[in-house]
């Protein structure tokens, strides 16, 4: 796939359906390493595709949580994936359950910061409208996420 755009994209939606249905955990954490390796080759046709990446941000399995984070993180920092409307995704990973996912987000978070003007303040409004909107985040996570991603923009 990294060889011959067309044929990336017309294998694209089966890559994708593979990794949703995939059960084996290593499977998973290794595509969402591989898929880095396609956005870098072929940006244009991973594009579209950008809210399947921060999807495995969602996955069960905390190493394909932490691999997808990775992924994103040096995806995001090196201006090879634009942040946009997904950053929700990656403010959630500053409460998750495994300490070293959320160091990550933290880390990701206080890097951002650094680029240009206030980067992290200006995706405030993207992170409270998508989180406020979201039915599986309850009042308690909102608070710490605000707090958390607020206490990056305010470094």
């Amino acid at each position: 796939m990294c060889c011959s755009a067309p044929f990336c994209e017309s294998q694209l939606q089966l890559l994708f359906t593979i990794i949703a249905r995939e059960t084996e955990v290593a499977v998973r954490a290794n595509a969402a390493v591989a898929l880095g390796d396609l956005v870098v080759r072929h940006p244009n046709l991973l594009e579209p595709w950008t809210s399947h990446l921060y999807r495995q941000l969602r996955d069960l399995e905390p190493r394909v949580r932490k691999s997808a984070l990775m992924v994103l993180t040096h995806l995001i920092l090196n201006d090879m994936v634009k942040v946009k409307g997904q950053v929700s995704e990656m403010a959630l990973c500053l409460r998750d359950a495994d300490g070293r996912i959320s160091a990550l987000a933290r880390l990701f978070f206080a890097e951002f910061a650094k680029k240009g003007s206030a980067p992290v303040y200006n995706l405030l409004p993207d992170i409270v409208s998508t989180l406020s909107a979201d039915e599986s985040v309850d009042a308690e996570a909102f608070r710490e996420v605000r707090a958390r991603s607020w206490g990056v923009s305010e470094a």
